[in-house]
């Protein structure tokens, strides 16, 4: 707030976590504008909603309730009232206008002394449509004034492509330091030296944490410095610039110097220790706690590492810890090619089996094969049978008619047409699409880059636990099979200026054993359970696992079986047709559900 008020300060950029006051320091400048230096403000947040909700959560109650600005705003009730929830004007000439920064037409008509800019790094990837990029779009209705004031506020996201960590980087970089309360040294505090006492086995392996010993260590002497110490801290600390950067002020913060309860030391190392195993949940973790972005480690998976974890186990003999088994299938024109993975608690993974089916799709004979293939029923080691749960299989290729009429006979076990979509997307969709040459079919949309990334994440974990994904000692997981594990990596390509971050695959090189591992996870996540709820390794009850169908196809579900699926654009016969379950609400064969 300092920054905001200092005339030779132009640019404020401030990088951040949650949990550290940031929408509080906004509305103070808002209302400081408003009062003590009457100019027109303009606001900008990820979306229309956002900006709606801000002014109506935020804005409202504080002019509401400081005296000094309702006086200036009048009855924010009345009809004749300049209070609008998008457009505040007052009676001193100060204005405060709201915008998404989805808002093509958001900018127009727009002129503003002061220009904040909450949460860039969620401000949508084209830009406001047509008219460009959203942060430039703003700055450019300031350049009217001399003295014009630019914020610009979030937490980061991927190393590279953050927007907000472009701008700190421009700027005078920052930091707090505060002084140890043993010996005085100033110094910033930073993630790696928090630390917490442990135990430890005979090996040298944690096999227990104590997240409530939480403290940080002087990085100059060692000291220990306790949780109670910190507002002590925190009040005697100071901003200090690593870099020159003239009239650019930019602030790093994080939740280890936050003074709120729920931003505890010990609270903040109890989230870590839940998240460190999942890569997903780590980037929430650097991002949202730390204030840093996350930088992403997916292209550096070699298949070499990956070789020397080959295990004594197969579909025939699968570990106790297996609890369901899932189906991944990708579509060629001359075979199909099948990878049927078993996942236990916290989504440990066992792949068991990997074939190709030779064959036309086009003909029903590879289809038949798959189905056997799926029919069939593995054993654990303590005797447990177990059969594929779910199949997601590949629709995107020439012979997506044959996937859904294959998909369409076996709904109730679970096999699913999906095809592939890039981007921010979640591993399985809320709902279905619809697909075919009609669009009367049913298709899953399955987020690849999102499930990729799991992926990839989880191929980095050394040790055996959750998200590990082990491998068997089977000539199907060979030298090949982990070169197209592998065969995939990330890089940063820019549309009209813009960063965004792709799979790309070399030329040349063959991905299916990727594919397959992809819609096996999706298949995992279209499962109606958790598997986490089991505590013990033991057999997943089928009255666990009721059918759910697709809004789009609703109706009641049918007992597992197998026939053979009808060619595409011809019904079923009525010796192929299955019966419908007879009695209970759900098999009723009137009714609107029906």
């Amino acid at each position: 707030m300092d920054a905001v008020t200092d005339p030779s300060v132009k640019q404020v950029t401030v990088i951040k976590s949650a949990r550290v006051g940031y929408t509080k320091i906004l509305d103070h400048v808002v209302g400081y504008f408003i009062h003590q230096d009457p100019a027109p403000l303009l606001l900008v947040q990820p979306r229309v909603e956002d900006a709606e909700d801000y002014s109506r959560t935020e804005i409202a109650p504080m002019l509401r309730d400081t005296p000094v600005l309702a006086e200036i705003a009048g009855d924010l009730k009345a009809k004749d009232s300049n209070q609008r929830i998008l457009k505040r004007v007052f009676r001193n000439g100060a204005s405060v206008a709201f915008i998404g920064a989805n808002s093509p037409g958001g900018f127009r008509r727009i002129t503003a002394r002061v220009a904040a800019f909450d949460e860039i790094d969620g401000y949508p990837t084209g830009g406001a449509g047509d008219e460009g990029d959203q942060i430039a779009l703003g700055i450019k209705r300031t350049e009217s004034f001399w003295n014009r004031k630019i914020i610009l506020g979030s937490t980061p996201t991927i190393k590279n492509v953050s927007r907000i960590e472009k701008a700190w980087n421009e700027s005078d970089q920052r930091r707090y330091h505060v002084p140890c309360p043993g010996c005085g040294h100033m110094q910033v505090l930073r993630w790696a030296n928090l630390t917490w006492n442990k135990d430890k086995n005979e090996k040298g392996e944690t096999v227990a944490h104590y997240p409530e010993t939480a403290h940080f260590v002087c990085e100059a002497n060692g000291c220990i410095i306790e949780e109670h110490e910190k507002p002590k801290m925190v009040d005697a600390g100071e901003w200090i610039a690593e870099r020159p950067s003239a009239g650019h002020a930019g602030f790093h913060i994080w939740a280890g110097y936050s003074l709120f309860e729920n931003a505890a030391w010990r609270y903040l190392v109890e989230e870590f220790l839940r998240v460190r195993n999942d890569p997903s949940l780590l980037q929430t973790f650097v991002n949202l706690v730390l204030g840093e972005t996350w930088e992403e480690q997916g292209e550096t998976v070699a298949a070499n590492d990956l070789v020397g974890r080959a295990e004594v186990y197969g579909p025939d003999a699968l570990p106790d810890g297996v609890l369901a088994l899932v189906a991944g299938v990708d579509t060629q024109d001359d075979r199909l090619e099948v990878q049927i993975v078993g996942y236990g608690a916290k989504e440990e993974a066992w792949p068991c089996l990997y074939e190709v089916l030779h064959g036309d799709p086009a003909q029903p004979q590879v289809w038949k094969d798959l189905d056997e293939l799926l029919l069939r029923t593995y054993s654990t080691d303590n005797g447990r049978q177990l059969r594929v749960r779910a199949t997601c299989i590949d629709a995107g290729g020439h012979h997506a008619e044959r996937v859904y009429a294959f998909a369409r006979a076996r709904r109730n076990r679970r096999v699913f047409a999906t095809k592939g979509a890039g981007g921010a997307r979640p591993i399985w969709p809320k709902r279905a699409s619809k697909g075919g040459v009609k669009g009367a079919e049913t298709v899953f949309i399955v987020g690849v880059d999102t499930a990729k990334d799991a992926v990839y994440g989880r191929l980095r974990i050394k040790q055996p636990g959750p998200g590990y994904i082990h491998f068997p000692a089977d000539e199907a997981f060979d030298d090949a099979y982990f070169a197209q594990l592998t065969s995939e990596s990330v890089v940063t390509r820019f549309r009209e200026g813009r960063p965004y971050r792709v799979w790309v695959l070399p030329k040349g090189r063959r991905n299916e054993a990727l594919d397959t591992f992809v819609y096996a996870l999706a298949a995992l996540k279209a499962l109606p359970f958790r598997l986490d709820r089991f505590s013990a390794p033991v057999e997943v009850p089928d009255d666990t696992l009721p059918v759910i169908p697709p809004a789009a196809v609703l109706r009641a579900p049918e007992p597992a079986q197998s026939y053979d699926a009808p060619e595409p654009g011809h019904a079923p016969t009525r010796g192929q047709r299955p019966r419908p379950r007879q009695g209970g609400w759900l098999g009723q064969k009137s009714g609107w559900l029906r």
